[in-house]
């Protein structure tokens, strides 16, 4: 789209400027084709990182000290090239602005045409200063010549908001990446963190030499915890992982409820009393 439009800008400028030739116009419309090729190749670097740093994945692929290394300095190089691109993004949607504040004015100016003859003109040589030096024509414009330029003022400007809206497309997705690889980047970091944590709470942190059989049994700082507490924990503990490890679907606890309400004896003329 950018392409297009600037095709439509310069073949309006040559035919204003009447500018026979301009040898580097096929130098740009190789730059606009690399930078489409580097934003591809971007996108799949980005979506690999996102892919290998998510979910399941991430835990099979990072499970060793070095994996996680290199997992996190694969996020932390995303994340450079997140904050240059879209660096290198807010400069282009500037440009693209202008371009369309331009045009829009522009296009104001046809439109208040009320025709293409002789006697109907654009006279923009106010701007003859800037174009002194290359150009061959005076600015002002009549007839057919004025026609060609309402009509690539036309296309230019719709192909510019259309790249203008893809641009802020493009920086919201990297934005999206961002942010993305900066919670990849805490969770290979923190995910041993979690099943540690998680360890630690069926941990017995008793001193060598203890009586474990006893009603009160002393913890490494002398702190007397009933067993009662400990054998709460470890069951908590592991219905927790019973619920992280599968769901229990609708039915189920529907039936489970069910079962529970079913253990009571319903009366309309007394409250309901457990059945023994």
């Amino acid at each position: 789209m950018m392409s297009w439009a600037f095709n439509a800008t310069a073949e309006q400028t040559r035919r204003s400027l009447r500018i026979n030739d301009w040898p580097w116009l096929d130098k740009v419309q190789v730059f606009f084709i690399v930078i489409a090729v580097l934003m591809g190749l971007f996108s799949l670097f980005f979506l690999c990182i996102g892919f290998t740093a998510t979910g399941g994945t991430r835990e099979i692929m990072y499970k060793d000290s070095d994996a996680r290394c290199g997992g996190k300095a694969a996020c932390v190089i995303a994340m450079i090239f997140d904050v240059l691109l879209i660096i290198a993004w807010l400069f282009i949607i500037s440009i693209v602005s202008w371009l369309c504040i331009f045009y829009y004015f522009f296009n104001r100016l046809c439109l208040d045409l009320p025709g293409y003859t002789d006697g109907d003109c654009i006279d923009l040589h106010v701007f003859w200063p800037l174009v002194s030096s290359f150009a061959n024509s005076n600015l002002r414009m009549c007839g057919g010549d004025v026609q060609q330029f309402c009509a690539l003022t036309s296309t230019a400007f719709s192909w510019y908001v259309i790249g203008w809206v893809g641009c802020v497309l493009i920086i919201l997705g990297i934005l999206l990446f961002f942010g993305i690889h900066a919670s990849n980047y805490a969770h290979i970091g923190n995910a041993n963190r979690y099943v540690e944590l998680g360890n630690l709470r069926i941990v017995d942190h008793r001193e060598p030499g203890d009586d474990r059989s006893g009603k009160g049994e002393k913890v490494g700082r002398g702190v007397r915890i009933p067993d009662k507490y400990e054998i709460q924990s470890a069951t908590q503990w592991s219905d927790s992982r019973a619920n992280y490890s599968m769901r229990t679907s609708t039915s189920r606890q529907a039936e489970h409820m069910s079962d529970s309400i079913s253990q009571f004896d319903y009366r309309r003329d007394k409250r309901p009393k457990p059945v023994y």
